[in-house]
């Protein structure tokens, strides 16, 4: 079946390649071992994020508020999306929602965003459920794409200022050949299982597409707006190009690197961020604070809601 490709994913899946597994392995004990030096290196980071205050002056209570408004706003354009591929469903918006908020939770415990498509299907009946499969796979895609994109410019950012601050000990086209090569490498040795996740993607039409797009960069636009209203009550001192570069660079460095649960979303967006404002040789505690709070309102709360959800469902009251 269909379902079992996606669901499955450990025995059938390019997430079972050895090459990925070490890959993650690699970069778990990076993360690790990268924040804990910088905690090590310097003492008021973590003094700083135990002891953070903020007045709270009209105006930083609207940008908080903003933050917790924007949350369902999120929570409806991916509903939406999810209407949009569940098609002859024919998906309410509470249905929809249900939907969106259950997969945030089941994302905590299930597999390279498996829980997503888990928490969706749940909402569907048995039959329907193959069909949509590959849209929310498609949704994800796009998703992805956009923030990666959008990325570019974080990266291009870091690189700027990394390029006046270290000797490289060779020229820069040269690094950036090679990180081109590292990729073109993985796609080849990964073609087979990339092309069996990525095949049935080709039946949908480029007006859906299209549409998955406007919704993908709506989202973006949310988090963005909400990553910025933080930073600017927590770290107003980052200035508001550096505050959307790191933006994207933390958004763009946790889609890149991979994942096996929302809970692990946290320690990848704290160490970009910790990079980010070493390179800029600014303070983190500030963005920090943003960052947890950020990971706090669109993944903690959603998942506490989606309990509730999930137990209700599997009573057989929803």
């Amino acid at each position: 079946m269909q379902v079992n490709r996606y669901i499955t994913l450990p025995k059938s899946s390019l997430f079972s390649h050895k090459l990925f597994l070490m890959l993650r392995v690699f970069l778990l004990a990076g993360v690790t071992w990268y924040l804990w030096q910088a905690v090590l290196s310097n003492h008021k980071l973590l003094a700083g994020l135990l002891s953070t205050t903020v007045p709270l002056h009209p105006v930083n209570i609207i940008l908080l508020a903003g933050v917790i408004v924007l949350l369902p706003v999120n929570w409806l354009l991916e509903a939406f999306k999810w209407q949009l591929i569940a098609g002859s469903s024919h998906l309410g918006l509470p249905r929809a929602l249900r939907g969106v908020i259950l997969g945030v939770t089941l994302d905590n415990l299930l597999p390279a965003g498996t829980g997503a498509i888990s928490g969706r299907v749940m909402t569907i009946g048995a039959r329907e459920r193959a069909r949509v499969i590959p849209g929310i796979l498609a949704g994800q895609v796009m998703q992805s794409a956009v923030t990666l994109v959008v990325g570019l410019y974080g990266f291009w950012f870091v690189w700027r200022q990394a390029a006046h601050l270290f000797t490289w000990p060779v020229p820069q086209v040269a690094l950036a050949g090679t990180v081109v090569a590292a990729v073109l490498w993985a796609a080849y040795v990964w073609r087979g299982k990339l092309a069996a996740f990525l095949l049935p993607l080709r039946h949908y039409s480029g007006r859906l597409w299209g549409q998955l797009f406007m919704y993908s960069l709506a989202r973006y636009g949310v988090f963005l707006l909400q990553f910025i209203l933080l930073a600017t009550v927590f770290s107003p001192a980052t200035g508001l190009q550096a505050t959307f570069a790191c933006a994207t660079w933390v958004f763009a460095a946790r889609t890149f690197m991979p994942r096996v649960s929302n809970l692990e979303r946290l320690g990848i967006r704290a160490l970009a961020v910790v990079f980010f404002m070493g390179v800029l040789a600014l303070p983190a505690t500030g963005m920090l604070v943003a960052v947890i709070l950020l990971w706090f309102v669109n993944i903690a709360l959603p998942s506490v809601l989606g309990l509730f959800l999930y137990k209700k469902l599997s009573s057989g009251a929803g």
